[in-house]
């Protein structure tokens, strides 16, 4: 037999508390009503970027993204070079 934190105990080894959380909760339907409603909310305090802020952004991000493709290339074909010369070297 278990405990409750009231001190009742019960035959089949769960206590009071948790058959009361689990009577409160709403069934699933009001939960995503509910859900769908609070992200309605937020989405209205959300502060967007300007379209011009985007581009710009959107711009940094292509350019820094070409750069490092262009490095790592840059790195692989080096390593390539350097695993082939001393393949040819080693036998």
């Amino acid at each position: 037999m278990s405990e409750s934190a009231d001190g009742t105990a019960r035959k089949d080894g769960t206590d009071t508390m948790a058959q009361a959380s689990k009577a409160a909760k709403p069934n699933a339907f009001a939960r995503l009503s509910r859900y769908l409603n609070d992200v309605r909310a937020e989405m209205k305090r959300v502060v967007w970027p300007a379209r011009k802020e985007v581009i710009n952004s959107s711009g940094i991000v292509i350019t820094t993204l070409i750069i490092f493709v262009i490095l790592i290339l840059i790195y692989d074909q080096i390593s390539l070079f350097v695993v082939n010369n001393l393949s040819k070297i080693g036998g």
